[in-house]
């Protein structure tokens, strides 16, 4: 069966094939899925939390950096007790604008709406 199949496109379309395979190969893997690049903290998460004052650090970091590249945050800020920042974010965009976050920093620092 398998050489009927090569006898009947013959060379060229092996070669066809080949180029059609390797084109889709490498779309596959330079393709943008909308996804921004990792961000690199300067700190790591006990820095942030110690008081208000770092995490309003990182919510400039945040608002430099990574929210750009995000859609759907309609506001954010460092909640009345400095514990964790909160991100307000469209609902047809909180997974994607949450796992971007959590991709990057620890869970405990922010809550989203």
């Amino acid at each position: 069966m398998g050489s009927d199949f090569v006898k009947k496109v013959g060379p060229v379309g092996i070669i066809l094939i080949l180029v059609i395979s390797a084109a889709g190969i490498i779309l596959s893997y330079t393709a943008d899925l909308g996804v921004p690049q990792r961000y690199e903290s300067k700190h790591d998460t006990s820095y942030y939390a110690r008081d208000a004052e770092t995490m309003a650090q990182l919510l400039a970091e945040l608002r430099e950096f990574v929210f750009p590249s995000l859609e759907g945050i309609v506001d954010s800020y460092v909640s009345n007790d400095g514990g964790h920042i909160v991100i307000h974010v469209e609902t047809r965009q909180l997974n994607k604008v949450r796992a971007v976050i959590l991709r990057d920093f620890d869970e405990s620092l922010f809550a989203f709406h």
